[in-house]
């Protein structure tokens, strides 16, 4: 009975060091949660996650604590910028959201003028803006921000001459401003780049029949109209020939 009572009192004095040892095991057998937002990098990640979900006034949010954390933080910044383009719909003033992310998109650039995701997120803020103007019946106004944007586009496509996007928006922007054969030409280098950028034949498909539309007939069918009147003179030529021969 004693021997019995001894080593149940030493199961009871056990059993608090297992678990205790349990406990700590488990602690440190599961990972902490990643992207916690502990620094700028991890707010910059989490702002982009929860933009990518809709989320546009928590990423907001997020990015700004980025920036707050750190000011140099120029994809912080950018992404600031790019939120605050895709809510300006979803705001009281949409013209003053564009223009904070265009300030934000400022920053960025000002930071890394090398990156050219910030410069194709500015033309997109831009194209945004003009059409804004367009909408509210200031067409002039909206096509000094549709040349900025195109502008945006080019500077992306300077620092990196092999980017896809950039050549894409490049595009899109040309037959916007009435330049679809530039456009055209646009999108047949996005389709050497990456065949399968989305909706890539579409938008080509689109821009061919607008070039035709906007090119007159006589240059559309120059080769045509020149061989036609090749013909024409020589034809003229022969039967000035016979005449004198008979």
């Amino acid at each position: 009975m004693g021997i019995l009572t001894h080593i149940s009192g030493c199961m009871r004095c056990r059993y608090p060091v297992l678990i205790f040892l349990v406990l700590v095991a488990c602690i440190f057998a599961v990972p902490p949660a990643a992207g916690d937002p502990a620094d700028s990098a991890g707010w910059y990640a989490a702002g982009q996650n929860l933009t990518g979900a809709g989320n546009y006034s928590a990423g907001e949010a997020a990015y700004k604590q980025a920036i707050a954390l750190d000011p140099d933080n120029a994809d912080a910044w950018n992404g600031l910028a790019d939120v605050l383009n895709r809510a300006n719909s979803y705001t009281a003033d949409p013209l003053a959201t564009l223009n904070l992310a265009l300030e934000a998109s400022n920053q960025s650039l000002a930071l890394n003028a090398s990156s050219p995701s910030a410069w194709i997120n500015r033309g997109q803020i831009l194209y945004n803006i003009g059409y804004y103007y367009q909408e509210t019946g200031d067409p002039a106004t909206a096509n000094l921000y549709y040349n900025e944007q195109l502008d945006a586009f080019n500077q992306a496509i300077s620092v990196d001459p092999d980017n896809a996007e950039a050549w894409f928006n490049k595009g899109y922007a040309l037959c916007g401003v009435g330049r679809c054969s530039d456009g055209v030409a646009a999108f047949q280098k996005v389709e050497q780049l990456d065949p399968d950028y989305p909706y890539l034949q579409l938008n080509l498909d689109q821009a061919e029949k607008l070039a035709a539309a906007e090119t007159p007939f006589y240059i559309t069918y120059a080769a045509e109209i020149v061989m036609a009147v090749i013909a024409v003179i020589a034809a003229g030529l022969w039967y000035t020939a016979v005449r004198k021969k008979y």
